[in-house]
C-alpha cells in the first residue's frame, strides 16, 4: 500500500520522467517518490529541457560543417565553457561506470542551470542576437553551444532517451 506504481507515473509525467527519478535516487538509500519529489523533478528537467531549446534556437542558421570556427578563434569564454562540458562529460562518465546514475542528473542539472544559464548563454546572447550572422564572434559562440548541445545529449541520453532524441 505504500508504492506508486510506474504506470501512474508514466500516465501523469511520462517515461523520461520516471527514467529521471530512478537516475536522481541514491540506491544505495531508501529511494522515496511522492508527487513533491516528482514536481521538484519537472521543474529540473524543464530547466535540461529549455536550456537545450535555448540552444537549439540559436543553432537556426548554423550548419556544423561549413559554420564552424576552430578552436584558436573560440573565444575565452567560449573555451571555458566547453572545458567545462568535458569536466562534465568525464565526471558523467566516471558515474556511469561506477553505476551513480544520481550524480550523472546532479553533473546535467548543475551544468545547465549554473553554468549555461545563470552564466555563459547570458553572457553571450549579445554574440548571438546583436552581432552580424556571419561574424567570427558569433559563429564561435555558435560552435560552441552546438558542441556543448552535442555532448550534453550524449551524456544523458542513457537517461532521457526520448527528450535526447527529440
Amino acid at each position: 500500500g505504500n508504492a506508486v506504481s510506474p504506470d501512474e507515473v508514466i500516465k501523469d509525467y511520462g517515461a523520461d520522467m520516471l527514467r529521471l527519478w530512478v537516475a536522481s535516487a541514491d540506491y544505495t538509500q531508501d529511494m522515496r517518490i511522492s508527487k513533491d519529489i516528482m514536481k521538484q523533478l519537472s521543474q529540473a528537467y524543464l530547466k535540461i529541457r529549455n536550456t537545450a531549446r535555448y540552444i537549439l534556437g540559436n543553432l537556426y542558421d548554423f550548419h556544423p560543417d561549413t559554420d564552424s570556427v576552430s578552436d584558436d578563434q573560440l573565444q575565452e569564454l567560449d573555451r571555458w565553457a566547453l572545458a567545462r562540458m568535458d569536466q562534465v562529460a568525464s565526471e558523467c562518465r566516471k558515474a556511469y561506470d561506477n553505476f551513480e546514475f544520481h550524480l550523472v542528473y546532479y553533473a546535467i542539472r548543475n551544468f545547465c542551470t549554473i553554468d549555461l544559464s545563470n552564466f555563459y548563454l547570458d553572457i553571450i546572447k549579445d554574440r548571438l542576437y546583436v552581432e552580424k550572422p556571419d561574424s567570427v564572434s558569433r559563429r564561435a559562440a555558435q560552435t560552441a553551444i552546438y558542441r556543448i548541445l552535442r555532448d550534453m545529449t550524449l551524456v544523458f541520453a542513457p537517461i532521457l532517451a526520448f527528450t535526447c532524441e527529440e
